[in-house]
């Protein structure tokens, strides 16, 4: 059987099992898919997330800036990951 991460950016795993271990679901991650980089990481989708958005899709390539939201959906938790900021959905990743 396949793990669910299998699909997660490789650059973000150890972030992200490092919240799952914390309890930090809710975390909001921004990273730079072509540089395979976390940009930075808050609790929450919050206005200082859209800055820090808007200030990386103006000093780097804009396609390539991704925004993940660790959350829980029936006891499961699950990464999802939008195209920007103001959450237009792409895809979701589920950890179980």
């Amino acid at each position: 059987m396949r793990d669910p991460l299998d699909e997660m950016p490789a650059y973000l795993e150890d972030e992200v099992r490092n919240r799952i271990g914390a309890g930090a679901i809710g975390s909001t991650l921004l990273g730079d898919d072509d540089n395979e980089e976390l940009i930075v990481a808050y609790t929450g989708f919050t206005d200082a997330l859209r800055r820090e958005y808007e200030t990386a899709c103006e000093e780097r390539d804009e396609a390539a800036i991704k925004v993940y939201q660790l959350t829980t959906v029936d006891g499961a938790i699950q990464l999802t990951r939008y195209q920007s900021a103001t959450g237009q959905h792409v895809e979701q990743i589920w950890h179980e």
